[in-house]
């Protein structure tokens, strides 16, 4: 699984860092997921195989600057939308 930084936030003082992770299936698919790094660590791959989804997404958990405490419960309701 490769990792590259999308954007980073600030949530209050600390900075927040958004990563793509792109991997890859047996069959050669590719897979997107996120990780969130800031006071811990948040990993959620192989969410989608659309890197246009998974790019909205992070553009999302950007702007409400998610922390990775809450990474995963905003990442199932955008699922579950």
């Amino acid at each position: 699984m490769r990792k590259r930084l999308v954007g980073t936030a600030r949530c209050c003082t600390l900075p927040v860092h958004y990563y793509l992770l792109t991997g890859e299936t047996e069959d050669g698919r590719k897979t997107y997921g996120v990780l969130v790094e800031g006071d811990g660590r948040t990993s959620i791959p192989d969410i989608t195989s659309s890197r246009s989804r998974v790019q909205s997404l992070l553009g999302r958990l950007i702007r409400g600057r998610v922390t990775p405490v809450t990474a995963l419960d905003v990442v199932e309701d955008w699922i579950l939308a």
